[in-house]
Order: C-alpha cells, then structure tokens, then sequence
C-alpha cells in the first residue's frame, strides 16, 4: 500500500528552463537529455513532438547531458537538435529505471523502489512553468507497479539477461553489449532498478497537479519550492523526514496510500 512519486525530466538544471504549462491545462513533457549519445534510443530533442505542435529542440537553447559533472552547455542548434533522450520512464512502454539513492542512500529512490510490491504505484512529478506565473512541481503521469528488479550483486552475464528482458528501459538502450553506463565509467557501486508497469498507467493529457509551494522558509535567505502541506497531510507522507519536504532538487516521495485511492483521488491517464 505505497506511492512512490519520482522527479524526472527536462528542467533549468539540464536544459535551461522549465517546460510550459499552457492556459487550457494542456503541458509539455520532455526526458532530460542522455548522458552519452551512444545509446540505442531512436528519440532525440529534434523528433520528440510537443503538444502544442513543432518538436522539442524548438523550446530549447542549450542543453546539459550531464549537470552534476559541470560540464559546458551543448548550444549549437543542430547538436541539441540530434541529441538522443534518455527516455525514463518510458510512458508508452511503462517501464522506469534508476539508479539515484544506490551508492547514497540519503537520495532514497532505489531504496523506495526496490519496496514496492505488485499494485503499489509509481508517479512522476516534474517542473512546469505557466504563463506569467511561477516555475512549480507538478504531478505529470503514473503507473502501477507490476514488477521490480536490480542489477544489485550480479555477475556481469547477469546483468545482461537482465538488461536483455527489458528492452524498452532507457538503462538498457544505453548499456553497451549488455554493460552498464556506470559499469563503464567505472562507478561499480551504483545500480539499477528497473520498475515494470501495467495499467492504469500513463502521462496525463492535462491538469496536471500541483504539488508545491512557493516562500521563504524561516530562517532562510532565499525563496523555495516545498511540498504543499495537504497533499503531505492527505496522501500521508512517510519519506522522506523532513517538515516541510523541499523540491527543489526532485527529492523521491513516499505516501502510505494504496494504489486505488490514489487513481480515485487524482484520475486515470487518458482520462483526465
């Protein structure tokens, strides 16, 4: 009985702003860009189509594969233009890797992952900005949890059945004859797992919802972004332990609600 809510795609922090959230409630959602172009993902910012019509690459002036090594921003148009996506989750496929929270556990989100049991659900959140208004977080889609894996302790054979029995998985399209990005880079104490999905599951058409809040904290400089106190109260927040939750870096969530409250609560993908 858990909900499991995951901050994920394009923002100011690898593509230099926030999505749009148009007035009639329709949104934009692009994948964050992948780290490496070597990846077997079709999708890239010059085929990824936008809602409101053109493709992603249209919205976007730079782009940064990789934020925390602080490596240069990618500005020439044709580069951003063919720069493969990292596709996760993958909505059509409903299928959701990471790797966040597996060599630091404060992150929480492999950690929360790995406990989800088969009708539990998984949503994503990420930042939308409407027009005139101020940048937020909000609820973009979900799917219910069929299956969990890790590559955690398997052998390098292992891991590439593993791989191979996920084919759709943006970590999988990004191995390397079955090897692992972070196996490659050499940063062997990080992992994946891999969330499968079933329906109900989707990205929403519209009316996204908002999760945060924006002030100054008490005993802050700087105005934040912080987990609205009803959906913290409502869904019955139980990590992570802070009061109030900042959202400003997509911390994982998780609520002790059951997966049919929460499609009861906030709706079915393709229906709302």
């Amino acid at each position: 009985m858990t909900v499991v809510l995951a901050g994920v795609g394009a923002d100011q922090s690898n593509v230099g702003r926030n999505l749009p959230l148009y007035d009639d409630g329709t949104f934009e959602y692009v994948p964050i860009p992948e780290k490496t172009p070597e990846t077997d993902e079709s999708e890239t910012f010059g085929t990824w189509p936008l809602r409101n019509g053109g493709v992603a690459a249209d919205l976007l002036s730079k782009i940064r594969p990789a934020p925390g090594r602080e490596e240069e921003w990618v500005t020439d148009p044709e580069r951003i233009a063919g720069w493969p996506l990292h596709r996760d989750p993958n909505f059509d496929a409903l299928t959701y890797g990471e790797h966040r929270g597996s060599a630091d556990q404060r992150q929480g989100y492999v950690r929360l992952l790995e406990a989800l049991d088969p009708g539990d659900v998984v949503g994503f959140y990420a930042g939308l900005a409407p027009p005139g208004g101020h940048p937020h977080r909000y609820l973009i889609g979900y799917f219910t949890a069929e299956s969990v894996v890790t590559t955690a302790g398997r052998s390098p054979a292992e891991k590439r059945d593993l791989l191979a029995d996920h084919p759709e998985n943006a970590h999988a399209k990004r191995a390397d004859g079955g090897e692992l990005y972070y196996d490659r880079v050499g940063a062997e104490d990080k992992y994946v797992a891999i969330v499968e999905g079933r329906e109900p599951g989707g990205l929403f058409e519209r009316d996204p919802i908002r999760l945060s809040e924006r002030y100054v904290k008490p005993g802050n400089e700087r105005v934040g972004y912080y987990l609205r106190e009803g959906i913290a109260d409502e869904w019955d927040l139980r990590a992570p332990d802070a009061d109030p939750v900042a959202l400003t870096r997509k911390p994982a969530m998780c609520f002790d609600l059951s997966g049919e409250t929460f499609r009861d609560r906030n709706g079915i993908p393709g229906a709302r």
